[in-house]
């Protein structure tokens, strides 16, 4: 009895080995969402080349939660607008649930800093707009905003006019617009760099619900630090121009963070030490030789230079 019972055991054992194998290869041979290949592009300025990004690789789940941070001019709006369709690189393929992206398309919606709304157009009549230009019928349209509108919390201004909201509002009267697309991705270029600590702090709590709530797969670009650890899944550091993937943190944090959480910082610490290298290499480009010696700013460099202030250059 005891061995029959030790047998039927491990066939069962055995069973759920395969079973675990035969997942994990289902998982593994799952597209990505979003698959970025060898992406370079570069511009022409002053009769001068610009190389802007260099053989970027990166994928994202479906449902993932990606921001690539970086300094000033290391790419990341470039990157984003290349996924969008808006810009074309020089070369290498960007790929969305197995298809390559050839232009713009209502499968990926661009949430841009400025919520560009339609000053002409009440609160639900922006949010409908896309759907109309679809050919949604009225009923439907009203229903979808409706819905989006509740997400974000707007119902009630659901008859105001632009000039009528707050800077905060507006952006979430963006992204209910964009979600009523119902589109595969969401494309943030941060939306809410414009904003006051507080309302990004609200906006913070808004989109990791909407999240949560709709599991989109989200790129965002951010300058700050602690806005991606508290939105992302996944951080990817852009190096300095050319922009190329330096590193990428998976942050394995609850949700929903607060900005102003332990955790929170503690990760935005460790992102930091990996950027201030490429904020240094933007200072001492942006900064002229003079201004090490005379400017009343603490030079940022590792090593400060050594300068013969009393015998002249």
């Amino acid at each position: 009895m005891l061995e029959s019972v030790e047998i039927e055991n491990t066939i069962d054992i055995d069973q759920i080995k395969v079973e675990s194998r035969q997942l994990a290869n289902k998982l593994n041979d799952v597209q990505p969402k979003l698959r970025i290949q060898n992406i370079s592009k570069s511009f022409q300025s002053n009769n001068r080349g610009f190389s802007a990004l260099e053989d970027i690789n990166l994928e994202a789940r479906e449902g993932e939660f990606v921001c690539i941070v970086g300094p000033s001019g290391c790419g990341k709006t470039t990157l984003l607008n290349i996924v969008a369709g808006l810009e074309k690189a020089d070369s290498g393929e960007v790929w969305i649930s197995g298809h390559k992206i050839n232009g713009a398309g209502p499968d990926r919606v661009v949430i841009f800093q400025e919520a560009a709304l339609f000053p002409w157009l009440n609160v639900i009549k922006n949010v409908e707009f896309g759907l109309k230009q679809k050919g949604v019928n009225g009923s439907q349209r009203r229903n979808t905003a409706l819905e989006y509108l509740k997400m974000v919390h707007l119902t009630k201004f659901q008859h105001a006019h632009v000039h009528e909201l707050s800077g905060g509002m507006k952006q979430r009267v963006a992204i209910a617009r964009a979600l009523a697309m119902n589109p595969e991705m969401l494309l943030m270029d941060e939306p809410f760099s414009a904003l006051d600590a507080q309302t990004r702090w609200i906006l913070h709590f808004e989109l990791q619900n909407i999240w949560l709530k709709t599991k989109k797969t989200i790129l965002f670009v951010t300058h700050n630090i602690r806005e991606a650890v508290c939105l992302a899944d996944r951080i990817v550091i852009l190096s300095t121009s050319p922009g190329r993937i330096k590193k990428e943190f998976t942050v394995e944090l609850p949700r929903p963070r607060d900005d102003n959480d332990v955790n929170v910082a503690e990760y935005s610490t460790r992102i930091m030490k990996e950027l201030k290298a490429e904020i240094n290499k933007v200072v001492k480009c942006e900064m002229d030789a003079d201004s090490c010696v005379e400017c009343d700013i603490k030079c940022t460099t590792e090593v400060p230079a050594k300068t013969d202030v009393g015998g002249g250059i």
